[in-house]
């Protein structure tokens, strides 16, 4: 079962940062301590692919996203075990920005 809470770590040659991840049933929800995400996810035989938006909820002076711009569309694909998930991804909105993450359960 992959549904639960996850910690997100990410990073792109920009920057890095960390916030947390929920799955359910196919659907995505979060954020860090100024963006959220939203989006879907799909598994299958051990694959993990995703396609998830993000916004801001709070600006501040410390500038935009690990993408260097606020509002992207990313596109992920990846491998999962039961307890944690690994993914590559890169958003249209910043060419050339590739993007890592790695995203470990934390609850169900």
């Amino acid at each position: 079962m992959i549904d639960g809470l996850y910690k997100a770590a990410f990073q792109t040659p920009l920057g890095q940062g960390t916030g947390t991840v929920m799955l359910s049933e196919g659907k995505i929800g979060g954020g860090d301590y100024r963006m959220f995400y939203t989006g879907q996810y799909t598994t299958q035989d051990g694959h993990f692919s995703a396609s998830v938006s993000t916004g801001v909820h709070s600006p501040n002076e410390l500038g935009a996203s690990v993408f260097g711009i606020d509002k992207v569309d990313i596109d992920l694909v990846g491998t999962l075990s039961s307890e944690v998930i690994v993914a590559k991804g890169t958003a249209p909105q910043a060419p050339g920005v590739t993007f890592d993450v790695v995203l470990t359960r934390l609850a169900a």
